[in-house]
């Protein structure tokens, strides 16, 4: 019966793509593993040439610790540096969570071979804007698959695709302190900043801090500046002082699909202007460099508790009492963070230009009526400057290395105002479990000047009217059976839908940078609103009609991915390691499909009469993915 249900599915997909299929041309990009059209070796030393010699060969993290005999010098510095975000930042082929390199070797498991997975296996370590064209030029003309990579920091594993060409901007470290900016509405704005491709923010907030200036960033000194964080929308601790991340943003340089170097801004290429502010990171353009506001940096003061309960009775009324406060701390200007497993809550709350008596003063009244709390930890400061707060607090918290899904919903703000019982119960019951490997953690991070709706950009309306947002972690050993990993990510699922009850229910939205890659009607909760995502996927055709800019869950011209994504179909995909943890939401050709035709790509992913629906750029069995070419 399913058998037949699948099949008389497959034959209204089939009808339906001939009949759009009339007036286009199907294409597969052309993947490292196809030689019928994978340049040859001359196009590629023509290439390197060109480029000054800046094509790399790449290895994923834990490769030099493989082989036979493995280099040891290498892999032991590897070993130490596992967990280090800088580390893996400066490495080429290293994700930040090591599930997206998805391959057979880590610090654990000791296997002599090291397969790619899906780290690429050549890069071009771009740093210039003629560097980045080159790069665009190859693949266009030669179709590959591109990607774009800063730092690794994805959730979404959109930094990599195997057997992909790998695009690395990290070494693009430029910042220009630019006195007087007069914009091109002719806004004089003083103290506005150049930031180049690779800056990250950890170098920008030293930086800043010797002229006593600050930028809207993230909590993670590691995290590239105006890569995927700034172009999704941003979010860090001082944006409900002063907005988000993508708020901030004067005019981008920035690379386009055809390889033509543009200025985006107010006044020129204005659609484009408003999808990079939140449309989603490596979607629409290469962005080279972006020009930002800063601000006078805030004085710090703060507040760092470490609580735990003796019972689950008591944690429970304990999160009912401290949901029930969150709107008091919101009106008194704090931000901050805190994270909740088993019967334990820490937290990091800080008011920028707070005067500390009055600021301390609000926060003791919840301790005070929970006195019979055992409190690990228990203190309040302040610092003169953000930078010295973010160096002492949140820079020496960074670690990465493991393999990682995030789940998360933005909570309004009037329900958390009008309904804090029903909010701290649904967070009681998807904190996380140190049995599991899995946390809850709370942001502090919206309300404010996050609220203001007068700023025309692409951030999901979402974060509009939200207070809080919500992430819930869940971490995994790498020796996690295939059927446990599932067991995990559908936990996960279950627990982000018990937050969704008091986010708005099907109209809840997330952050897609820190969200479930298993989500489903993923356009309007990645994106706010079904129209967001339309607007954003109209730009995305015309600035790049062919495609060249892959990214999952992003704004794809992909008709195949669009196709079975508008039509809200749900198939269950056969489970393998590679897409167990991953998405479920996009048509994969396999390994031997070449340039195939519509019904030749229908029928390489039907083996069987069941429909494979797998994370493209991750699986160990996927290739080349069928997109449209309007020519």
């Amino acid at each position: 019966m399913l058998k037949r249900v699948t099949s008389i599915i497959l034959f209204f997909i089939i009808i339906s793509l001939r009949q759009n299929l009339i007036a286009t041309k199907l294409r597969c990009r052309c993947l490292m593993n196809d030689p019928t059209c994978w340049p040859n070796l001359s196009v590629w030393q023509t290439f390197n040439e060109s480029i000054g010699g800046r094509l790399i060969l790449v290895q994923p993290s834990a490769a030099f610790c493989s082989g036979d005999p493995p280099n040891i010098d290498v892999c032991t510095n590897a070993l130490a540096q596992w967990t280090n975000a800088t580390w893996r930042s400066d490495q080429v082929g290293a994700m930040q969570n090591h599930n997206w390199e998805n391959t057979s070797c880590s610090e654990h498991l000791e296997n002599i071979t090291c397969t790619q997975g899906s780290v690429p296996r050549l890069a071009v370590n771009a740093t210039t804007a003629e560097h980045v064209q080159a790069t665009i030029r190859l693949a266009n003309a030669n179709n590959l698959r591109l990607v774009i990579k800063t730092t690794g920091h994805d959730y979404l594993g959109r930094s990599t695709a195997a057997d992909s060409l790998l695009l690395w901007l990290h070494y693009m470290k430029t910042m220009t302190l630019i006195e007087q900016y007069t914009s091109c509405t002719d806004e004089n704005i003083s103290n506005a900043i150049r930031l180049d491709a690779g800056v990250q923010w950890g170098e920008v907030y030293v930086w800043l801090s010797t002229y006593n200036l600050i930028a809207i960033g993230g909590a993670s000194p590691t995290v590239g500046a105006i890569g995927g964080f700034l172009q999704s929308g941003g979010h860090g601790p001082l944006t409900r002082w002063k907005g988000m991340a993508a708020d901030q943003v004067l005019e981008f340089d920035v690379i386009t699909a055809d390889g033509q170097r543009q200025i985006v801004n107010a006044c020129q290429n204005e659609d484009l202007f408003w999808a990079l502010r939140g449309g989603g990171g490596g979607s629409f353009a290469v962005v080279l460099s972006a020009v930002l506001r800063t601000f006078p940096s805030p004085s710090i003061v703060s507040v760092l508790y470490s609580i735990s309960a003796t019972n689950e009775t008591r944690y429970a009324r304990f999160i009912r009492d401290f949901i029930r406060f969150i709107p008091t701390i919101a009106d008194a200007s704090y931000a901050g963070y805190y994270y909740m497993t088993d019967t334990n809550i820490s937290i990091v709350f800080f008011v920028p230009n707070g005067n500390f008596t009055v600021t301390t003063t609000i926060f003791d009244q919840l301790i005070n009526n929970n006195t019979d709390l055992q409190f690990i930890s228990n203190f309040a400061f302040t610092v003169p400057s953000f930078y010295d707060y973010f160096a002492r607090i949140m820079a020496v918290s960074n670690p990465t290395g493991a393999n990682v899904l995030l789940g998360s919903r933005l909570i309004p703000e009037t329900i958390v105002r009008h309904q804090p019982d029903q909010v701290a119960d649904a967070f009681f019951r998807t904190r996380g479990r140190s049995e599991n490997q899995s946390v809850l953690i709370g942001h502090l991070v919206a309300g404010g000047q996050v609220s203001n709706t007068l700023i025309n950009n692409s951030v999901s309306s979402g974060w509009r009217t939200a207070l809080l947002h919500m992430v819930i972690s869940q971490e995994w050993n790498d020796n996690t059976s295939a059927s446990d990993q599932e067991i995990l990510a559908l936990h996960l699922r279950t627990q982000v839908e018990i937050l969704q009850t008091v986010a708005g229910g099907t109209q809840s939205s997330c952050y897609l940078n820190e969200a479930d890659p298993n989500e489903p009607n993923w356009q309007q909760k990645f994106f706010g609103t079904q129209a967001n995502y339309n607007q954003l996927k109209s730009i995305k055709k015309a600035i790049d009609p062919n495609g060249l800019f892959i990214y999952e869950h992003v704004i794809l011209r992909t008709f195949v991915i669009d196709f079975i994504l508008d039509t809200n179909q749900r198939f269950e995909p056969s489970i393998d390691r590679a897409s167990a943890m991953l998405l479920r939401r996009q048509i994969i050709i396999p390994q031997h499909a070449q340039r195939p035709v519509l019904f030749k790509c229908l029928s390489s992913i039907t083996n069987n009469n069941q429909i494979h629906l797998v994370y493209y750029s991750k699986s160990l069995h996927c290739n080349s993915l069928c997109s449209i070419n309007d020519n």
